[in-house]
């Protein structure tokens, strides 16, 4: 009986550790706010990267995380959040999600609240204005309005470049930037050129008038703590899917090849 005993003691001891062994998946691995899931913060909408279709949401920032979810095994899914909760960390360090992706540009600002995967994305700044305006550059839009997104690059840009006279006014969501031009209460929109460059191919109304080359790259954005498992493997994710061509593919169906 003392045989048996000890023998079953040491089979429960043994199953108690395979068990331990196979429940570390992905969400012990990465330390995930759901198991088995990547769960994405996103200011929502910012097209083409994050928007809604019927419900939906799509964009080149979410078909490249459902990209690199499955590289990673995970499910994913998209949280709406605000931009300043992106960038400042507290999505994050709320277990809101486990990673943010919104066209964040990294910034040394930002680096200094947020830690960064490998950058995924190259983008500059523009101006856009209505076709039928008659402005062509920044200077033109002295004593005009000049729409931008509060805590952006964009706006950091306007800020130090608009020259004295253009009325620069922020506004907290991207969405809000072409309502506002639509209904002329700005004259022109600065903001990231991949933007604005697609929201000509959808409205006929609205041009590009100039760019400016900042050197800007996106990045996705994750707690600066304990969260070193999961960028690398992002960062893995992104090597292998520009490596077999599928970042490409996305990139193609949102900005042509």
């Amino acid at each position: 009986m003392k045989r048996f005993s000890y023998a079953l003691a040491l089979l429960l001891s043994l199953s108690l550790v395979a068990s331990a062994c196979g429940g570390d998946d992905e969400g012990g691995e990465y330390d995930l706010v759901s198991a088995d899931k990547l769960t994405v913060c996103s200011e929502i909408p910012y097209e083409p990267f994050e928007f809604e279709v019927d419900g939906e949401y799509t964009g080149f920032d979410f078909d490249v995380m459902q990209a690199v979810a499955d590289e990673l095994g995970l499910e994913m899914e998209f949280v709406s959040t605000g931009f300043t909760a992106i960038t400042s960390g507290s999505a994050m360090a709320a277990n809101q999600c486990d990673i943010a992706a919104s066209a964040i540009t990294i910034t040394e600002e930002r680096e200094e609240a947020v830690d960064f995967a490998s950058p995924y994305f190259d983008a500059d700044q523009s101006l856009l204005v209505k076709v039928d305006s008659g402005y062509t550059t920044l200077s033109d839009l002295v004593g005009k309005n000049l729409g931008v997104q509060s805590g952006t690059t964009g706006e950091a840009y306007a800020q130090e470049n608009a020259p004295d006279g253009v009325e620069i006014v922020s506004f907290e969501n991207g969405g809000e930037l072409f309502i506002a031009l639509e209904a002329a209460n700005i004259d022109g929109i600065l903001q990231d050129l991949p933007v604005n460059g697609y929201r000509t191919t959808q409205d006929s109304t609205v041009t590009v008038v100039e760019t400016y080359e900042t050197g800007e790259q996106y990045g996705f954005a994750l707690q600066e703590e304990g969260k070193d498992a999961l960028r690398e493997a992002v960062n893995d994710a992104l090597a292998t899917i520009r490596d077999n061509g599928k970042y490409d593919e996305i990139f193609a169906t949102w900005f042509g090849s």
